[in-house]
């Protein structure tokens, strides 16, 4: 029997992946359904600050929903420096605590440090975490704090967008 697991992955930080070292973009949909041969998987969840009236990315995160995939987003803001802020890391925090009861496996596509003490409160609540990234993009300090860690690149023909 396959344990449970919960996917949540950081879309800002899968899109700079994609961008900046991997050369290629991920099939959301393949990256599910590789781990659903590994686990049954409770839910996933897809995090995004998005750009209003952006209607390729509106159509993308449609796409997601429509997919079973729980879309949690965030409008960019412009800072008064000019520059563009949509973090949604506690929005992942607090939805892999609040759901820890409905999955044995937490696999966490993001490579921020600001995880790190997430994965040790989860530890300690008997999950086991799988950190899903690039070495190029993942911190020291959430690598060593994981119980798994999978280079995406290393999956990258099973998941690619085609």
């Amino acid at each position: 029997m396959k344990r449970r697991a919960a996917i949540f992955i950081d879309g800002t930080n899968l899109y700079f992946i994609q961008k900046n070292f991997l050369n290629a973009k991920i099939d959301i949909i393949k990256f599910v359904d590789y781990f659903r041969q590994f686990y049954d998987i409770y839910n996933t969840f897809f995090y995004l600050a998005y750009r209003e009236e952006d209607e390729k990315q509106e159509k993308f995160l449609k796409l997601l929903a429509f997919s079973g995939i729980t879309v949690v987003k965030k409008p960019v803001k412009q800072l008064k420096d000019g520059s563009l802020k949509g973090n949604l890391d506690v929005d992942i925090a607090i939805d892999m605590l609040l759901t820890k009861d409905n999955y044995d496996v937490g696999i966490l596509c993001s490579g921020d440090s600001d995880f790190e003490r997430l994965v040790y409160v989860l530890r300690s609540f008997g999950k086991e975490i799988v950190c899903v990234s690039t070495k190029e993009s993942t911190s020291i300090e959430l690598a060593n704090a994981v119980d798994k860690y999978i280079d995406i690149k290393d999956i990258l023909p099973l998941v690619r967008l085609e």
